[in-house]
């Protein structure tokens, strides 16, 4: 599977962002290593094309952060994950993303 995440600050108007979506994916991987060690991460440019995360889910599908899931992938992904028109099955919500994570590699629970 690919995490795509923005890079940590962007320009966009002429003023410097980070994305807060992305940091608290961030967050959770460097809280728990497990993920990072077993999910590629790949970071993006705020500007479109977002690397080649179109070629997974076409040009409609670009939002951060968004973990592309391994064809096949059966790990409870259905109830979290949508499927772009090229087939792929993705999660692009950051709070679905983390839950999938949580079950996914067997992660204290949210208090």
């Amino acid at each position: 599977m690919i995490l795509y995440l923005l890079k940590r600050d962007f320009n966009d108007g002429g003023k410097k962002y980070f994305c807060p979506y992305c940091m608290r994916v961030e967050g959770l991987m460097a809280m728990f290593p497990e993920i990072r060690h077993n999910v590629e991460v790949r970071y993006v440019d705020f500007q479109k094309p977002r690397g080649d995360l179109p070629v997974f889910l076409g040009e409609t599908n670009q939002v951060c952060p968004n973990l592309v899931l391994n064809e096949g992938d059966q790990f409870g992904s259905e109830k979290f994950s949508v499927s772009a028109h090229t087939g792929m099955r993705h999660i692009d919500k950051t709070d679905d993303i983390i839950q999938y994570f949580i079950e996914r590699f067997d992660l204290p629970e949210k208090h």
